[in-house]
């Protein structure tokens, strides 16, 4: 695009949020077009710099053309918006949408999985999909772009673009719930860890509530690995910030728009069809989810149990229409429909129906009318991600004569609506009792209820919701920036060979565990293999070469392996070291007396935690958990972490490691770094290589000067400027140096 507009917002989502009809563009439903409208036209009661309008480029799906689409009339705050419309091949979009989307994440995430189909044809649809959608979106990006990518539909999409834009601003927010680990692992494994991958591409990953963020991070600990540190993910990729953001409503606008003539029209039409009865509504879309049938039978044993409330109260059951051409959802709302007849014909009489049910799309002024009037909303989804119509309907009430809101546990508003009469919707018997406190309850609390309410939709209306996200935004993805380490890819293996080729004295300092091989579940297992051993035999062959593995190892392992090489050996991270051809010295003497309490505290969590073992060096302590539940060993490292804090005697005198399913305690003046330095004196070498992986390394990447390669392995934050994925990557990477003639890094 020509031009380049500073900190322009980038929004993709399943829909565009206009279409064209006759000429004119027309503002399609749903939470996310109206918020984005409202935050596009600014909030008038806000700073200045959120007041004034703002520019958003906005992709999605639509059947209309760019042409049609910019052609069409518009009215003024319409003009905010750039509309590209994506067009994917009918064979991918119907596996894509009504596939995968459809048919298995929506119903997956509510906890529907009974109902879920899991297509590999489906998802490899999902997968074509988003990458398609990816190139589109990229072709529109410009530096200093703020790209902000919406639902289900797109959870590849934000690691997709971050291969293209390393250092772009990505958001990513969830509009449904995320299930927890249980639900969630009920996907072939391929397909979670590729999900959970692709969310975590973002710098924010946000939910609609906290419940939902934990689910996500249990998910990604156990199926991805990654580490969780406060509200940070890290992966191999980088750190994405996880946090909650309840989406909110114009509530200003709702509170104004009661006024308008159309509004008050549609209420005298309300009011003359009810006369002087209670009106409870619901509105929905016709889904599954929405828990339609069970509030229906609910009211019918309100009725039943209370009948002096029989021509005393009316329920509107609004259902929007929604996918009824499939025969699952048709089947629905023919039953719901069966049992609305028998109910008014069994309870109804000439002048009064119990049920006012209406199939159809109601305009904004009928449904601000529906919420002014009515003296009860009973929203009782079985799942729902928010559900902004309790939030609207607070906001239309009347000061003077305010209604009664009676919401569901399950769905993500009610953890913020807590004044609400909360019900479960699986319970009819607690649906009618709150029904009957909301038409019983008296003036006061009726309306000290609604003002604390109405305080909370005002206070944290789409204005700061969606401030409050690209805010965090624009931290997260500033701290993400600096935690995320940079690739090796063509260029900078050609700088580290041409270094590697032209130094005369060169060092390379190895890690073993994670960096020279795999993890495995028991470290005796973790062996060299013969393309290693027969790596380092190259390596150490060269004259002007200095290798060195620094490992926390202890002496024997390090000798069964690597006795026959001349290679400089360090073990327990600096407690023994051995110069190429000479024998052991040790460089800590003491005794074992220091161990005692912290073993106690170690055996104590082996009790306690299934998998993890006490493995016992010289000159350390190791609790290990990488056989343990990752989230029960995780929670039992802090804890450990701070027993072991409590039994230090002397700031510094030992030191207690977090490390890679580890927690290890050693004393405080053995570390990489100072071994490092003990074997090399001050590391001025012209090229020195440094590899490692986990926390002990940093110690050593702290001492290595400026001109050094530093290379983190796998995740996790780091002081390395470089990165590599897996062990593979890092004997590729030493192939490279003794074989420099090999095709590109990249191919």
């Amino acid at each position: 695009m020509a031009g380049t507009e500073p900190d322009r917002l980038v929004v993709v989502s399943y829909r565009l949020p206009f279409h064209v009809e006759d000429g004119v563009l027309k503002q399609n439903s749903g939470g996310l077009v109206s918020a984005m409208l409202s935050y596009a036209k600014g909030n008038p009661e806000s700073n200045a710099s959120e007041s004034s309008p703002r520019r958003i480029l906005w992709l999605g799906i639509s059947e209309d053309t760019e042409e049609a689409l910019a052609k069409a009339d518009r009215s003024e705050e319409q003009t905010l918006f750039d509309l590209v419309p994506i067009l994917l091949p009918e064979e991918i979009q119907q596996k894509f949408y009504e596939g995968l989307c459809n048919n298995l994440i929506w119903p997956l995430f509510h906890y529907f999985s009974y109902l879920a189909e899991f297509s590999p044809e489906d998802y490899e649809a999902y997968r074509k999909a988003n990458q398609l959608v990816c190139d589109i979106v990229c072709k529109h990006l410009q530096p200093g772009d703020r790209l902000w990518i919406h639902d289900y539909h797109f959870l590849l999409l934000p690691k997709l673009v971050r291969g293209n834009f390393r250092d772009l601003s990505i958001g990513f927010f969830l509009h449904i719930p995320f299930p927890s680990y249980e639900i969630f692992r009920l996907l072939p494994r391929t397909w979670g860890r590729e999900l959970v991958l692709g969310m975590l591409g973002a710098d924010l990953v946000g939910f609609h509530i906290y419940d939902y963020v934990q689910h996500f991070t249990q998910c990604a600990i156990r199926m991805v690995g990654a580490q969780a540190v406060g509200s940070w993910l890290s992966t191999e990729e980088g750190s994405s910030r996880l946090e909650a953001f309840p989406i909110g409503i114009d509530a200003q606008a709702f509170a104004e728009d009661r006024f308008l003539p159309e509004v008050e029209l549609a209420i005298r039409g309300i009011l003359e069809a009810i006369g002087d009865r209670l009106l409870v509504f619901s509105v929905d879309r016709l889904d599954y989810t929405k828990g339609l049938l069970p509030r229906l039978l609910a009211v019918e044993k309100f009725f039943t149990k209370y009948p002096q409330w029989k021509n005393q109260m009316v329920f509107n059951m609004v259902v929007v229409p929604s996918r009824d051409t499939i025969p699952s959802y048709h089947e629905m709302k023919l039953e719901l429909e069966a049992h609305v007849g028998r109910i008014n014909g069994l309870m109804g009489s000439l002048d009064w129906r119990p049920i006012v049910y209406q199939y159809r799309h109601l305009s904004r002024a009928e449904m601000i009318a529906l919420y002014n009037i009515s003296d009860v909303a009973l929203i009782t989804p079985l799942r729902d991600g928010m559900n902004l119509v309790a939030k609207e309907y607070v906001a239309s009430q009347p000061p003077e004569n305010p209604g009664v809101l009676v919401l569901s546990e399950m769905a993500g508003t009610s953890a913020e609506l807590r004044e609400a009469l909360i019900i479960n919707p699986n319970d009819s018997d607690e649906i009618v009792e709150a029904l009957r406190t909301a038409l019983e309850m008296g003036d006061e609390e009726r309306h000290s209820v609604w003002s604390k309410l109405r305080d909370r939709v005002h206070s944290y209306d789409v204005f700061a919701w969606a401030s409050d996200f690209l805010h965090s935004l624009s931290s997260a993805a500033e701290v993400g920036r600096g935690r995320r380490v940079t690739p090796l890819v063509d260029r900078e293996i050609g700088i580290i060979q041409a270094r590697y080729l032209t130094a005369t004295k060169r060092v390379i300092l190895l890690d073993y565990d994670g960096t020279l091989v795999p993890f495995h579940r028991d470290p005796e297992k973790a062996v060299p293999s013969p393309q290693v051993h027969e790596l380092l035999s190259r390596l150490c062959g060269d004259a002007k070469n200095e290798i060195a593995i620094i490992s926390g190892r202890d002496r024997s392992f390090l000798d069964r392996w690597f006795a026959d090489l001349p290679l400089n050996l360090v073990a327990e991270h600096g407690a023994s070291q051995r110069l190429a051809g000479q024998k052991w010295e040790n460089v800590w003497n003491e005794n074992d007396d220091w161990k005692k309490p912290f073993r106690r505290a170690m055996e104590s969590v082996v009790r306690r935690c299934p998998g993890s073992f006490i493995e016992e060096k010289r000159t350390s302590l190791v609790w290990h958990f990488r056989n343990s539940d990752p989230i029960y060993g995780l929670r039992s490292a802090q804890e450990l972490m701070e027993d072991l804090e409590n039994n230090l005697s002397e700031p510094g005198e030992f030191r207690i490691l977090d490390g890679n399913h580890i927690v290890e305690v050693r004393p405080g003046e053995i570390d990489k770094g100072s071994a490092a330095l003990r074997l090399f004196g001050q590391l001025n070498q012209s090229f020195i290589l440094a590899i490692g992986d986990d926390r002990t390394d940093e110690d050593l990447f702290s001492v290595m000067p400026r001109d050094a390669f530093a290379v983190k392995v796998g995740k996790g934050t780091t002081r390395a400027r470089y990165h590599l994925r897996d062990p593979g990557e890092v004997v590729r990477l030493l192939e490279y140096l003794v074989s420099p003639q090999q095709g590109p890094w990249m191919s």
